[in-house]
């Protein structure tokens, strides 16, 4: 039965899809691309009359047409499409292939209706619809039908019968063949073979003088010869794929992120190899109960580079972990398969440069590993890959052994340092304490140079989220805290882990009465606690105060507060840290808190008040005034660094899952707005 192979290749695609979207746009000049140094990625066929094209520096297309609409590329918007556009073609026949967004072959050899017929139908179907117009070639191989629909473009609908595929290729120039690029058609026509009949007519040997191993399927599409099949493919039209089970469950999160790297070198090597680029990546993990999660991200262009997506997947695959289980299996998936790298910038731009080195680098090593296989050049994973996974679990269970020993610490005199964390940073939500806002703590931490910081309100957590936000973006490190009094005397609670996260909610929200504070809204709002209730609830916390009775409770999560080297002093023998609390930016700005402590006490701006503090500096020291402060005892600084090492805790930004509260009178509490009132105080400074 002789084939028929129809290929749909979408007309101007990008820019199409864009006036589709917009009808303010149609019949006018528009092109998607960069603007400034950019490139043109896709230029209508209203802004290819003014000599626009692809690839074209954006400034020369504005030269040639100074009405160019141009706009950013979506690509979220012509996936969509190319779905929509792809359907239509489903309608008729299983037999369809997506060979990139914005092209693809459906096979109509078993369709009953006349292949002309159905192939107009799908394209008026598709203008109709979507308002974006397509070539359609139709062909007996997928080679003609390809070079049918696109030597008439745009709206091109050309037919090639059966046997006639010499008679349609022979006169066209040798560059329509596949494989046949600018270098490949000069090096055939020094040779005289300048169309596609010179080539058929050329020997299968002399061929291979001129262009090696492609020599015999180069001569087969010559003579119109093409056997490959349509392959269907479901949406997304392709995609590269690994998997991985590992022999034994593992909890090695470094080591499973190594291999989920490797398998990113290998399926982009393929990707590369295909000439294609991808936008979407997908992370799948498997538990040893065999449930599954995983985690999806489309990038904001194609890329065809593994070091594009390497800090991607760690994110992802931090994500799809959900449960704190061991795992038995990691794959990675690269979907929405482009059929060529979209660049909006110029190689002129620094990063465009930087991102063609990297491509250039990316094609040496594909070379090198083809011919000498992948251990002739390794990247840092793959390192990590050649020793046996780390048995993390059973490390944690040794470790946490070993902090519930008490240990005496031996302080070791260190050299000066040139910097510090600062561990006791009030912001606005310590109740009337504070100038600063958490914006307004990272900013000035960013400013100095901090790499990390540690948020420490008086009695709550309410800034914990928009400070955590806040100083990943800046690239800070951010610890979480809280101050509190134990017995009566303030005490700082660092969170390690998720552990200690919990048992700090618990101790700030279980409400202990004490008559020497009910009621006196003129001081900060402290959480009072008794040595006794710390006795469960301390695990995953590092406590810092100047009363050593905690280290009974803490062992050696116990440091002692010191804030002036008088203190460092008496505290001689103990491992002590700088704790200098921090309510305000600068020396300058003490008038400011001065105002805030008058407000809540009620007093006024220089009245002395039991909960006023009207001497001493409490502004963010920078480090050269720690320096100078601990210059006889640096450990108190360097013990900063010590104590923000111990913290690992990350707070989970997922979405907030809360249960339906079920109120004391067995009326769910949003049925009876009244029943409770919040309160949203803003300072600004």
């Amino acid at each position: 039965m002789v084939r028929v192979i129809v290929h749909l290749d979408a007309d101007a695609f990008f820019a199409s899809v864009e006036q589709a979207a917009d009808a303010r746009l149609r019949g006018k000049p528009v092109a998607v691309g960069g603007e400034k140094r950019g490139i043109i990625a896709s230029a209508s066929y209203e802004a290819r009359k003014f000599g626009v094209y692809t690839p074209m520096p954006t400034v020369r297309a504005r030269q040639l047409c100074p009405q160019l609409i141009l706009l950013p590329g979506d690509f979220d918007k012509y996936e969509h499409f190319s779905r929509w556009m792809f359907s239509y073609a489903q309608d008729f026949t299983p037999e369809v292939e997506i060979a990139s967004i914005d092209e693809g072959y459906f096979d109509l050899s078993a369709v009953r209706k006349p292949p002309r017929n159905v192939a107009e139908t799908i394209r008026t179907a598709i203008r109709q619809s979507l308002k974006i117009s397509v070539s359609e070639g139709i062909a007996s191989n997928k080679l003609v039908s390809q070079i049918a629909s696109k030597l008439n473009k745009p709206a091109a609908f050309d037919e090639v019968p059966a046997g006639g595929e010499i008679a349609f290729l022979h006169p066209l120039p040798n560059q329509w063949l596949p494989g046949v690029g600018p270098a490949t058609a000069q090096r055939l026509n020094t040779a005289g073979l300048v169309q596609i009949r010179h080539i058929s007519a050329t020997p299968t040997d002399m061929l291979h003088l001129l262009v090696g191993n492609m020599a015999a399927s180069l001569k087969a599409h010559a003579d119109g010869i093409d056997e490959r099949p349509v392959v269907p493919m479901c949406v997304p039209a392709k995609s590269y794929g690994q998997q991985r089970t590992f022999e034994a469950d593992i909890t090695d999160e470094a080591f499973a992120e190594a291999v989920l790297r490797r398998m990113a070198d290998d399926l982009m090597a393929k990707v590369r190899a295909d000439g294609k680029s991808i936008r979407t990546l997908t992370v799948k993990v498997r538990y040893n109960d065999i449930a599954e999660d995983q985690s999806g991200q489309s990038l904001r262009e194609p890329t065809d580079l593994e070091t594009d997506v390497y800090g991607h997947i760690h994110n992802l695959f931090r994500q799809a972990w959900k449960r704190r289980v061991s795992l038995r299996l990691v794959a990675l998936k690269l979907s929405n398969v482009y059929d060529a790298i979209f660049r909006a910038e110029l190689a002129l731009e620094r990063s465009a440069e930087q991102h063609d080195a990297r491509r250039r680098l990316a094609g040496v090593v594909d070379e090198l590993r083809r011919a000498r296989g992948h251990q002739i050049l390794l990247r840092g994973h793959d390192f990590l890959l050649r020793g046996a996974p780390t048995d993390t679990a059973k490390l944690w269970a040794q470790e946490s052994a070993k902090r519930e020993r008490p240990v005496v610490p031996v302080p070791v005199r260190r050299a000066m340092p040139t910097s510090y964390v600062p561990l006791s940073v009030q912001s606005a939500y310590s109740f009337l304490n504070s100038t600063l806002t958490v914006a307004a703590i990272v900013a000035l931490a960013q400013q100095r140079g901090l790499s990390t910081l540690a948020l420490a309100d008086t009695g709550n957590l309410h800034g914990a989220v928009e400070f955590t936000q806040a100083a990943k973006r800046a690239g800070i490190k951010p610890i979480l805290g809280a101050t509190l009094l134990v017995e009566g005397q303030p005490a700082r609670l660092y969170v390690q882990n998720t552990t200690g996260y919990h048992h700090l909610c618990r101790l700030l929200s279980t409400t202990t009465p004490h008559a020497d504070s009910e009621g006196d809204s003129t001081e900060p709002r402290h959480v009072h606690r008794r040595l006794p209730e710390l006795a469960d609830l301390n695990g995953g916390l590092i406590a810092v105060s100047a009363d050593t009775r905690l280290s009974a409770v803490f062992g050696d999560r116990f440091y002692r507060a010191v804030v002036d080297a008088d203190d460092a002093k008496a505290a001689s023998g103990s491992r002590c840290v700088a704790v200098c609390s921090a309510c305000y930016a600068e020396s300058d700005d003490r008038w400011k808190w001065n105002i805030i402590q008058s407000i809540r006490t009620r007093t006024l701006l220089r009245q002395a008040h039991p909960a006023k503090v009207l001497a001493g500096d409490f502004h963010l020291r920078t480090q050269a005034e720690m320096a100078r402060l601990f210059r006889d005892y640096p450990d108190a600084l360097t013990n900063t660094f010590e104590l923000a090492g111990r913290c690992g805790f990350e707070l989970p930004l997922g979405a907030p899952q809360f249960h339906e509260y079920e109120g004391t009178h067995g009326a769910y509490e949003n049925q009876h707005p009244g029943c409770a009132c919040s309160w949203n105080v803003h300072f600004a400074g």
